[in-house]
């Protein structure tokens, strides 16, 4: 009888313990918050990106920001040490413009890719740009650079929204992957997502960078992008709706008052005779 007793006891301790167990064996949920790669995009819609703020180039060269101004640009942040997304996302930018009819790198538009890792240098910078096996027009166009200051990086990230923080088990930066295009005055335009979007967002977000700059021949563009709206809610353009039923308002309407002043020549017409 002792000996059930004890049998029992361990038995219900054994019970007992089992969820313990699954909990201490159980994988650790993820400690990222999914809401840091949220841009509140309605936030930082013509945010005038610091025009004096100090960069260096592929070259080694010093230059501000504003010195790029003149143009819309399409300002992508990255770090260089990165073996995965930062290069393909650069690469699908590339790959993105190329398909854009209309509009050429370095007459339209230019490229920024700026680093937010403090840690980079231009060693790591001119291995990472290797890749993209640029074109001396893309080369020319297409700036790569590290803050003067590293110590701003934080501060000029989040100047757009953008953020990112290091997770050292994973020994990786986890941030949004986003192109930010910017107005030739360097003022926030559009957001235009990497793989979710395609050349035609990329066209039309380039086209409203532009503001009213256009050549006659690129009028048409311009027309034909008004029949698009940004969608906050999807991240990509869509059909503006409003505009084509306020064009089919104004349709009906003309031909209501065209078709009363037939008719009503018609019947002064008729009176006459």
């Amino acid at each position: 009888m002792q000996r059930l007793l004890v049998f029992l006891i361990g038995f219900i301790v054994l019970i007992v313990s089992l969820p313990v167990e699954a909990n201490y064996f159980r994988q650790r949920e993820s400690d990222i918050d999914p809401n840091i790669f949220r841009i509140v995009e309605k936030d930082f819609m013509g945010v005038k990106f610091d025009p004096n703020l100090e960069l260096i180039d592929q070259n080694g060269k010093e230059f501000k920001f504003k010195d790029l101004t003149g143009k819309p640009t399409i300002l992508v942040w990255s770090y260089y040490t990165c073996d995965g997304s930062c290069s393909a996302v650069n690469a699908e930018l590339k790959a993105l413009l190329e398909e854009i009819k209309g509009q050429k790198i370095g007459e339209q538009y230019r490229i920024l890719t700026i680093s937010f890792d403090k840690d980079d240098t231009l060693d790591s910078l001119k291995k990472f740009r290797t890749f993209l096996e640029l074109t001396p027009e893309w080369e020319k166009a297409w700036t790569f650079a590290i803050l003067k200051d590293p110590n701003l990086v934080k501060e000029k990230t989040e100047s757009t929204g953008f953020n990112f923080f290091w997770a050292p088990q994973d020994k990786t930066f986890y941030h949004p992957n986003v192109f930010i295009i910017l107005s030739s005055e360097g003022r926030i335009t559009r957001y235009i997502y990497a793989l979710t979007n395609n050349e035609k967002d990329m066209s039309l977000a380039l086209l409203e960078a532009r503001q009213g700059n256009f050549k006659v021949n690129e009028t048409l563009d311009f027309v034909i992008g008004l029949c698009y709206s940004y969608n906050y809610a999807e991240g990509r353009y869509t059909y503006n709706i409003p505009l084509f039923v306020g064009l089919g308002a104004l349709f009906i309407g003309l031909s209501m008052l065209l078709g009363s002043v037939l008719l009503f020549r018609k019947k002064k017409f008729k009176e006459g005779t």
